[in-house]
């Protein structure tokens, strides 16, 4: 494996990362949600986390799960999904452990462009000793 496939893999995990994040942040109030079919069901978005970054022969790969206690109930009578105890279960996601999240995604972000950019300099410098 190349230098090069090890951080566009750190990359690709980077953007997943983020886009997991995004995906709760987006649906931090979301109390129904539709199913693969796009049916809307009375359940609400579960938070899900990056639960596995495994290192492979040249890169990383990442898994995305649900988190272990995707959602909470919170008491709110008047809500439409309120249950006979006016409570609603609600998802899960902590705004600021999101922030972290995307933090980290952003310096995964620089950190493998870093590496490219390192490579393509020697690359670079190997094709100027060579002409």
């Amino acid at each position: 494996m190349s230098i090069g496939s090890i951080a566009l893999s750190g990359l690709q995990v980077a953007g997943k990362r983020l886009g997991v994040s995004a995906n709760d942040v987006a649906n931090v109030s979301s109390t129904v949600g539709r199913d693969a079919a796009g049916i809307l069901k009375n359940e609400p978005y579960r938070a899900q986390r990056i639960q596995q970054v495994s290192q492979l022969p040249g890169g990383v790969r990442a898994r995305v799960s649900d988190e272990a206690n995707a959602t909470v109930p919170v008491y709110d009578p008047s809500s439409p999904v309120a249950d006979e105890n006016g409570l609603v279960e609600t998802p899960n996601v902590a705004l600021d452990q999101e922030a972290i999240e995307q933090n980290i995604a952003s310096y995964d972000f620089k950190a493998n462009l870093k590496v490219l950019k390192a490579e393509d300099e020697m690359l670079q410098g190997l094709l100027d000793i060579q002409a």
